[in-house]
C-alpha cells in the first residue's frame, strides 16, 4: 500500500476510461460507498448511479470518445491515498458536433486490506476550455 500499488490500481480501474481496460474493472476499483461528481452531470452521484451513466454513455451516443489522464500524482499517507490529474476528454456523439473538455480529476482512495478502493472521484472540468465546446 504505496505510491506504486496505488499508481497500479489507478490505471488498472481508471484504464477503461481510456482503452486501457475492462469497464468491470472501473466497478471494482469504486468503493460500494463511492460518490461521485462527474463533469457531465450536475448531480452527486453514487455508485449506481454512476454505472448507470456510464452504461448510458457506452450504449452508443459516441462515434469516438477518449478519455485521457495527464501529469497524475500519486500520494500515500498509511491506508489513505490520494491521485490528481489533469484531463482530456475529447470525441464525436452520434448526433452532431464535437466535444472537447480539459479538466482536473481527483480521487481518495482507501486501502481495504487487499485493494486500493476510491471512495470519491472528482471530474471538473477547467470552465474556460467548454464554453461552446459542443456546437450543433
Amino acid at each position: 500500500m504505496d505510491r506504486t500499488t496505488l499508481e497500479a490500481a489507478f490505471r488498472q480501474g481508471m484504464g477503461a476510461l481510456w482503452g486501457k481496460g475492462r469497464i468491470e474493472d472501473l466497478y471494482a476499483f469504486l468503493d460500494e460507498g463511492a460518490l461521485v461528481i462527474d463533469e457531465d452531470t450536475p448531480f452527486l452521484l453514487d455508485k449506481a448511479q454512476f454505472r448507470e451513466h456510464l452504461e448510458w454513455h457506452l450504449g452508443g451516443l459516441w462515434s469516438a470518445i477518449e478519455w485521457i489522464p495527464r501529469e497524475p500524482r500519486f500520494d500515500t499517507f498509511g491506508t489513505t491515498g490520494l491521485v490528481s490529474a489533469y484531463f482530456t476528454l475529447r470525441g464525436k456523439p452520434k448526433d452532431s458536433g464535437f466535444r472537447l473538455r480539459h479538466g482536473l480529476v481527483s480521487l481518495v482512495c482507501h486501502w481495504d486490506g487487499a485493494a486500493w478502493r476510491a471512495l470519491s472521484l472528482n471530474l471538473d472540468p477547467l470552465s474556460g476550455h467548454i464554453v461552446d465546446a459542443s456546437p450543433g
